[in-house]
């Protein structure tokens, strides 16, 4: 019986020792969670998150008494994350806030705050894309190209990714690769900002091909350019191309669209002229009648065919 006795007394000391020692160590990480949450007021977030640690992990280890301060914990760990994430964008520091907002993404679902998550994963592809604006603005193009490449991976339907791969492939002068980016980026909601790019691109070959007397190629490149929008140089320039290759039908098209100028108006009045249609011939002929450039010539095809 004594013994019996003994050994009661034994497990009720043990029992007793344990139980101190819980409470001992739930007052510390107590003491550690406030600290924390004081350190959190003050923007010392690195403190912060190291005392939310340690309180959860104390918290943790004291069984079903340090259940709250294990989900008082969690609860804020998430969010401390996202905000180192956001200062370390702000700071420059690319490679930090990709790593922190990954952290937070990985926090935030272990402990199922559906919310921070979500803030977290939409925040990883904008810094991406600053980082990535910030090489392209230095016309550090291929670097820029890395950038947005990764912002693919992790988004692949991010048009404004598509959109600055194209603007950076042009500059590196890839044209065919920044037509495809360009292309691909109007499919994705950037149908706007892609068709003005692609605009100008083939607004600048038709221009060159003009320049070098390439009838041809400006014409293509003409038509190319207005697929994507209306220019008025690019309507001149296609048209006269156009006119030059007897494509008279494609010529009045283009030209009608051309801002008005005697110069137009003497290119439609040969292509009418040329398609047999008289009495439009007559028409801007009669307009250019006056002008120091084509006036003498107008007035002799007026006499010739206006009757």
């Amino acid at each position: 019986m004594k013994k019996i006795c003994k050994t009661l007394c034994m497990a009720l000391i043990a029992t007793f020792a344990f139980s101190t020692v819980y409470a001992q160590d739930m007052a510390q990480a107590t003491e550690i969670f406030n600290g924390a949450v004081t350190a959190l007021n003050e923007d010392r977030d690195n403190d912060a998150l190291t005392g939310f640690q340690k309180a959860m992990e104390m918290a943790a280890a004291a069984g079903e008494e340090g259940a709250t301060l294990v989900n008082d914990c969690k609860g804020v760990i998430p969010g401390i994350l996202l905000k180192m994430g956001q200062t370390a964008a702000n700071n420059q520091d690319i490679d930090g806030a990709i790593a922190k907002l990954n952290e937070a993404v990985a926090k935030a679902e272990e402990y199922g705050n559906a919310e921070i998550a979500a803030k977290a994963k939409d925040l990883i592809p904008v810094v991406m894309m600053a980082d990535g604006n910030t090489l392209y603005n230095a016309k550090q193009y291929a670097e820029a190209i890395v950038e947005f490449e990764k912002v693919l991976q992790y988004d692949p339907e991010n048009g404004m990714a598509y959109l600055m791969i194209g603007r950076a492939k042009n500059g590196l002068g890839d044209e065919a690769a920044a037509v495809a980016n360009l292309e691909k980026a109007a499919t994705m909601g950037q149908q706007a900002n892609a068709n003005k790019l692609l605009l100008g691109i083939f607004a600048n070959k038709a221009a060159a091909a003009y320049k070098g007397k390439n009838n041809a190629a400006a014409y293509e490149n003409a038509k190319k350019a207005s697929e994507y929008g209306d220019n008025a140089q690019v309507y001149m320039i296609g048209g006269i191309a156009a006119y030059n290759l007897k494509k008279y039908d494609d010529a009045i098209a283009m030209l009608g669209k051309a801002k008005p100028s005697n110069s137009i108006s003497y290119y439609l009045a040969r292509a009418y002229e040329d398609m047999g249609n008289s009495a439009k011939a007559c028409e801007y002929y009669n307009k250019i009648a006056n002008d120091a450039n084509f006036g003498a010539y107008a007035k002799s095809k007026i006499s010739a065919l206006c009757k």
